[in-house]
């Protein structure tokens, strides 16, 4: 498949949109069976990145099924701002390399906005088939302050 940045950003949309409407199997069926998703962010303190969440898929469909039991969740909405900055093809094998920036603001059941976390998608895309797939995220987080009950992949 011959995918240019505008396939790429409407596809990373695609995804946000899914991931904000939690809409948990369309994230999934957005994803290669081998996907693997990673939190991790930068500690000044120890000078070294610390992974804050690693999950293939089976950890994933068993952290969406337990996310509605989770206390103060119930009405709060997230969305996701990305801008995709870099685009590299990585071989022949079909794949990609995609760095996006990202904002997620968090709205409270209230209605009160507020900014959640800021960082970089690290993604790798098979493009090799009609449809794209992410074979892998890392969202590398510039913020370091979630706050508890944060379960949700940003």
């Amino acid at each position: 498949m011959a995918v240019d940045k505008e396939d790429i950003r409407d596809f990373l949309n695609k995804v946000a949109d899914a991931l904000d409407g939690e809409a948990w199997d369309d994230f999934l069926s957005m994803c290669v069976p081998e996907f693997e998703y990673r939190v991790t962010a930068f500690s000044y303190e120890l000078n070294k990145d610390m992974i804050w969440l690693i999950h293939d898929m089976d950890g994933l469909r068993s952290l969406f099924n337990v996310l509605p039991e989770q206390l103060g969740r119930r009405g709060t909405r997230m969305l996701r701002q990305i801008s995709v900055t870099d685009v590299t093809q990585v071989g022949a094998d079909g794949r990609v390399d995609v760095t996006s920036k990202v904002i997620v603001v968090r709205t409270s059941p209230e209605g009160v906005s507020e900014l959640f976390a800021a960082g970089r998608y690290l993604d790798v895309i098979d493009v090799s088939e009609d449809v794209p797939k992410l074979v892998r995220r890392e969202t590398q987080l510039d913020t370091r302050e979630l706050g508890i009950g944060s379960h949700v992949p940003i």
